[in-house]
């Protein structure tokens, strides 16, 4: 019905004088009430020609150019409303927001804090700032701003949430466990509360708190490689090698970065524990083919010097290490030593 009405008003304002502002300014409203963007787009555009301080189309354009992915014009529309009414806090927020979804983060800084500075009780510019701080990884001044915003609204969820990102990117654990698990008395579980759980209780040694968060997120298809590698570092310190093994297999199966070849050796160093030998060297050569780490030629050597009797194969990675570009002076210094004692250096 209310379509119907806005639709009507259209085909009246088509016989009406195209170039009156007042006219195309509502043409412009109805069809940005249908949502039909690209009609609506075309009077506004026009109004500007005419009228290029005209609040009203400057609005809804900005609004129209930020739904159809044109943050630059959106951007240029917001700026303009700043220049023509200086004291509308929102304007200066939403010139920010465009500046955020261009990548532009200084930028975008600047705005969210002018609009603070008219309306410190804007929660909203509160949370869009310290997302921005949170990319620039200014962690305390994060804080800060949440500090503040939170003293106006302590219940906004997202800023509770901004709150235990930047405490876990600052490693306070505790702090993030306290203040996700207070959001969870307010809220529904999210994969993002699991997973900040989840990875504090790691990093803190607390693997039997950790594996519910973890397998929460499994189940629940929050797919992502590392789960698999704190899966096996954890299974490995709680004293199940057997099932360490199988979550590094994983993380190596599921790994797509440049992670992987701590995946191989993680994996190599709980065969080693189990005692399959065989299997740590294939784990520790993927390693090495992978990453071309030289690191890796001295484990490889290690396990064939301590394993095998026949020390030829061990030898062999001994000179390569020795040979290799590799800096760590402890490793350097007790591979000469080894094939100082075999008699081959």
């Amino acid at each position: 019905m209310v379509n119907y009405k806005f639709q009507k008003a259209l085909d009246i304002l088509a016989k009406a004088d195209s170039t009156d502002i007042e006219i195309l300014l509502r043409v412009g409203q109805c069809n940005f009430r249908l949502g039909a963007s690209s009609a609506a787009i075309r009077p506004y555009e026009r109004v500007l020609k005419m009228d290029s301080s005209n609040l009203t189309a400057l609005n809804h354009l900005g609004t129209l150019y930020s739904r159809n992915g044109d943050f630059s014009k959106a951007l240029a529309c917001f700026k303009q409303l700043v220049e023509v009414d200086s004291f509308n806090s929102y304007h200066y927020k939403q010139a920010g927001l465009m500046a955020a979804k261009l990548g532009s983060t200084i930028q975008a800084k600047f705005w969210f804090q002018r609009a603070l500075n008219l309306n410190p009780m804007d929660t909203e510019a509160s949370l869009a700032l310290g997302n921005t701080l949170m990319e620039m990884e200014q962690y305390q001044s994060v804080d800060s701003i949440v500090q503040q915003a939170l003293a106006v609204d302590p219940g906004f969820k997202p800023l509770l949430l901004l709150k235990a990102k930047s405490e876990f990117e600052q490693k306070n654990y505790h702090s993030v466990i306290v203040t996700t698990n207070g959001l969870l008395e307010k809220s529904d579980t999210i994969a993002l509360h699991a997973k900040l759980l989840g990875e504090s209780y790691f990093h803190l040694g607390e693997y039997n708190k950790m594996f519910p968060w973890m397998q929460f997120l499994l189940k629940n298809q929050y797919d992502y490689e590392a789960i698999y590698f704190y899966m096996g570092v954890a299974f490995r310190e709680v004293g199940d090698i057997p099932g360490s093994v199988e979550w590094f297999k994983l993380a190596v199966k599921k790994s797509m970065s440049v992670n992987l070849k701590i995946y191989y050796s993680e994996l190599a160093e709980a065969f080693e524990q189990l005692g399959n030998h065989g299997e740590a060297i294939r784990a520790l050569r993927a390693a090495y083919d992978y990453s071309k780490d030289d690191i890796f030629l001295y484990k490889l050597a290690r396990l064939y010097d301590l394993y095998y009797k026949d020390k030829t194969t061990a030898l062999v990675y001994y000179e390569k290490y020795l040979e290799s570009n590799d800096t760590i002076k402890r490793t350097k210094e007790f591979a000469r030593k080894r094939m100082q004692e075999m008699g081959k250096f």
